[in-house]
């Protein structure tokens, strides 16, 4: 998601991020921590922007993996400065050459009668698996919580999923408790797959964390 501010006398803060550029528009993006470093070609550290190391960006990624460990939701934040709001806003025009800022992680913990609903599903003999858009560690801490993921299960993300063909994906779905970062194209793949093995699938919806 991104916003663009036109930075006014009183903003204090817009101020401090654009001081070394001196353009009157400021333009803010979060999202995702893996897509948003790829948009990203400096960092602002101490109030200084430095160019994005790979040492600093090691640095960043090992932060989001710990934060996403402890079951928290991580979102980074960037901004860049702009001289002009560009005739045509687009994604390539705006949310690029940003500088990052850093990581905010939030706390979305299941609702306490989450894990009997799980395990009752498992006396019945029903197969709970988590489907999120959820970075992986923060799919699987939950998981884990919930006694869905275990050791003899395992968990995979949207992008390995590319690199599987449907075939191999209806042999070996039975293996994966946790698919994260996943697109509604993925979610009918694994559906198909689970069905091909003669299931019966069904899925609640958004919210019900």
């Amino acid at each position: 998601m991104t916003t663009i501010h036109a930075i006014g006398e009183n903003d204090k803060t817009l101020q401090t991020l654009g001081s070394s550029h001196n353009e009157p528009y400021i333009v803010l993006v979060k999202g995702a921590v893996d897509e948003l470093l790829t948009r990203c070609k400096s960092v602002t550290i101490n109030g200084n922007t430095l160019p994005l190391t790979n040492e600093i960006l090691a640095s960043i990624k090992a932060a989001n993996s710990d934060m996403a460990s402890q079951a928290l939701r991580v979102l980074a934040t960037a901004y860049k400065s702009i001289n002009k709001i560009p005739d045509e806003v687009s994604s390539e025009s705006i949310e690029s050459e940003l500088c990052f800022i850093g990581l905010v992680g939030m706390i979305d913990p299941p609702r306490v009668e989450v894990k009997d609903a799980v395990r009752l599903c498992v006396e019945a003999g029903i197969k709970p698996v988590m489907i999120t858009g959820d970075h992986i560690d923060t799919a699987s801490a939950i998981a884990k919580q919930l006694e869905i993921l275990d050791e003899n299960r395992l968990a995979i993300t949207g992008s390995d999923l590319n690199k599987i063909s449907q075939e191999q994906l209806e042999q070996d779905v039975h293996k994966y408790a946790v698919f994260a970062r996943v697109s509604p194209e993925h979610k009918v793949r694994i559906v198909k797959a689970w069905k091909k093995k003669g299931k019966i699938v069904a899925m609640t919806g958004d919210g019900v964390n």
